[in-house]
C-alpha cells in the first residue's frame, strides 16, 4: 500500500500495482463502491482505495470538476469515477436511494 496525494485532512491509500490498466483494476475490484467494516468504519469507498465516495459527491456538489477531483487524488481514474456515478444512477433507477411518499 502507498499513500497518494490528497486534500488536507484526507489520506488516500491505494494498493500497490493498481495504477495498471483500467481493465486490470476492474478485474481486481469488480464493484465500483465497496464497504469494509474494518476500513474507515465501513464508510463506502471507491474500490481499491480508502477514498470515501462522499468525497466525490462533495466535489461535485461544490461545483468542482471531475478533472479537478482526479488531479487531487492520484489513485483514482476517470473510469473509477464514471463507474461510481453509474452505480449511484443505477441505484436511483432501481429505487434504492429514494423514499416512497404519498404527496
Amino acid at each position: 500500500m502507498k499513500a497518494v496525494k490528497s486534500n488536507p485532512g484526507i489520506r488516500v491509500v491505494v494498493a500497490s500495482g493498481l495504477k495498471k490498466t483500467p481493465a486490470r483494476r476492474r478485474k481486481l475490484f469488480p464493484h465500483p463502491i465497496t464497504i469494509n467494516p474494518e476500513r474507515l468504519g465501513g464508510t463506502p469507498t471507491i474500490a481499491g482505495t480508502r477514498l470515501p465516495v462522499v468525497t466525490l459527491i462533495d466535489y461535485l456538489n461544490d461545483e468542482r470538476s471531475i478533472k479537478s477531483f482526479l488531479e487531487d487524488f492520484d489513485g483514482v481514474s476517470d473510469g473509477d469515477v464514471q463507474a461510481v456515478i453509474q452505480k449511484i444512477r443505477d441505484a436511483l433507477e432501481e429505487g434504492w436511494l429514494a423514499e416512497t411518499v404519498d404527496y
